[in-house]
Order: structure tokens, then sequence, then C-alpha cells
């Protein structure tokens, strides 16, 4: 576009068109006043929360609103049907059901009301609490009772149910001769008991006799009236692998512990000691505690004694060696049965303080 002005002119030519001096000017100043209020104006002022983000938030505030008035309306319901129905405690997933009935296994009144609730009740509480459970059999009564439970007497409620494989520790000493069998069979029927307390007839009659050792699981042994043929238990397979896996080892009686029988993996050993009248120790003398060869992993030994109405008294010969005295009248089914409670022999020999000589 060519332009061509002409000052000394009163007409201006722009492509072929002809302006006066006053349209021009009136159009120039048209541009220059709208530049000046385009560049000098500010931006539209725009509000910073648009209707899009007021809206997303009002849909959150009633989403939560909504979820606050279903969780009420849930707790209010289950608070309404446990006020109606009670607590349901079988609904609750069954590994929780055996964690809480577990707790009940200390206490022997609470464990026999709940086996008397209900069939589902009884099972789960056997489940649960007979792990957990010293079970002591030594009168004939208890003898007969618990064979029955063993064999066939919760048919009626589940077939599917082994007792037997429920024990994990037990105690079975039969007073009568009578009754050796029931304890014979009873013990057999116990295969994954962990903590053992029997007589040494019972021990032979079941487990060092037979062609292979069925009580895999067992790593404690209290054995009581000892006077028996050791080479039982280390001439025959069974009686071999049940030594090579005690790791403790309690015995009543007036016999050592021969050294080759062949106790690899004992780490506590414990005696009934019966001292002198001179105040020795019958047990501990003859007994060469620093056999490694003979007991490569031994590093605890506790020696028991019976005293006056005294409580509790342990106290450290040597680094291996603790003495601990027992009040008179407990009976070593009491101490062993406070070994499920956390009061074991090996825990208390383990507060003892010393040295003493072990006359005192």
């Amino acid at each position: 576009m060519e332009v061509f002005i002409h000052y000394n002119l009163p007409r201006l030519h722009i492509d072929g068109l002809q302006w006066s001096t006053p349209a021009w000017i009136l159009l120039v100043s048209f541009v220059i006043v709208y530049s000046v209020s385009a560049v000098g104006s500010s931006p539209p002022v725009t509000s910073s929360t648009t209707p899009r983000p007021r809206l997303a938030q009002a849909y959150r505030r009633k989403a939560e609103k909504a979820a606050l008035i279903d969780l009420e309306r849930r707790r209010r319901r289950i608070l309404e049907s446990w006020a109606t129905d009670g607590f349901q405690f079988t609904k609750l997933p069954p590994e929780l059901q055996l964690m809480i009935l577990a707790y009940s296994a200390d206490w022997t009144a609470t464990y026999r009301s709940l086996v008397q609730v209900s069939r589902s009740m009884f099972r789960s509480t056997l489940r649960a609490c007979i792990p957990h459970i010293p079970i002591t059999l030594s009168t004939p009564k208890q003898l007969a009772s618990f064979f029955s439970l063993l064999n066939g007497g919760i048919a009626r409620f589940e077939a599917g149910l082994n007792v037997g494989l429920l024990v994990h520790r037990l105690w079975v000493t039969p007073l009568r001769k009578e009754d050796n069998v029931l304890g014979y069979r009873i013990l057999t029927a116990c295969t994954n008991v962990r903590v053992l307390a029997c007589d040494a007839r019972t021990l032979r009659a079941t487990v060092a006799r037979s062609s292979k050792l069925r009580h895999t699981m067992c790593r404690d042994l209290t054995l009581l009236l000892s006077r028996s043929r050791w080479d039982l238990y280390r001439d025959t397979p069974s009686g071999a692998a049940l030594m090579k896996q005690l790791t403790h080892l309690r015995v009543m009686g007036e016999e050592m512990v021969p050294q080759e029988l062949g106790l690899p993996n004992l780490t506590h050993l414990s005696f009934l000691d019966r001292p002198r009248f001179d105040g020795e120790s019958e047990v501990v003398k003859p007994w060469p505690l620093g056999d490694r060869k003979a007991f490569p992993s031994l590093h605890n030994v506790v020696l028991t004694r019976r005293c006056g109405a005294e409580g509790l008294s342990p106290s450290r010969v040597d680094a291996k060696l603790v003495l601990l005295y027992f009040p008179r009248e407990w009976t070593e089914m009491q101490i062993w049965c406070d070994s499920a409670r956390g009061r074991s022999i090996w825990q208390l020999a383990a507060t003892a303080h010393g040295p003493v000589k072990i006359g005192t």
C-alpha cells in the first residue's frame, strides 16, 4: 500500500481515497486514545475460586457426611444386636476365637465352664486350651476319664477331633499297677507331647521298646523312679533317638545319668539332691560337670533340695551349678505344673546369686 502525503495540499490521497484533513485528525486521535486505554487498563479480574472446584468440594463434603452417617448406622445396628442377641463370639474369625480362648487355659474353672456352653464351644475350647494346659494323670479316676476322652469319648461332638495330638504337656504316673496299661495307652496316643513327666516303667513300655520313635516333639523330660536299666535308652533305636533330642532332663531318683548315655543336645539338667549328714551332696561329688565329651551342650545344672517353711532360695555354686531350695510341702507335680506358667526350675535358677559352698 503506497501513501502519498502532500502537506501543502488540503487533501490527502490514500489508495485512491481522498480524506480531508479534519477527518484524518479525528481518525488518528481515535487510534491513539484506544491504544492508550488498551495498554493502561488492568486485565479483567477473575475469581480464584471458580465454580468447578467449588462443586467438587461440595461433592466431597457430601460424600464424607454420607460415610459418617453410614458408619453411625452400622455402629447403632451392632449395639442393638448385642443388646438383643448378646455378643456373637462365634461370628469372630476362627483364629481370633482360639487366641481368646487360649487365655482361659490358666484358670481351670473358666475352662470347665466353657466346655459346657455348647458343642461348638466345646470343640473350640479343646483346640485352644489343651496345648497350654499341664495335664496330670495319677489316680485311677483321672486315668480312666482322660482315656475315655481319647478313646472316642468326644465322637458325638466331632469325629475328626484327635485330642491326643493336642496334648503338649503331660504328667502320667499311675499309682496302682493295675492302672499301668491305661498309662501306657495314654502316652502312646499323645505323640505330639513336648514336655513329659513319667516314671521309668511307663517310658520303657511306650517309648524305649517301640521299633520307631513316635514322640519326635518331646524335648523336656522329667523321669521319676529312675532306678532302671539305662541301657534300654541307649541300645534301642527309639530310646537312643529320644535321648539325642532332649534339651531338658530332670531325674528324680537315686541313680546318676550315665556319661555314655548319649545326650548331645542336653542343655539343662536337674537332680533331686540328697545331702548327707555332713551337708555334702551325694550327687554332685562323683559327677564330672566339666565332661564336654559326655555332655557337649550342657551349660546349666540345677540341684533341688527340700527345706523348711522358707520360700524359694536359689544359690549359685559356680558358673554351671545352681542349688535351689524348695519348701518341704511343695510336691514335684506342683513344681512341674509351674513350668507351664513361666516359673520353671530353669527360670528360677537364672535368678540365683552366689557363689556359695555346696555344703551350705
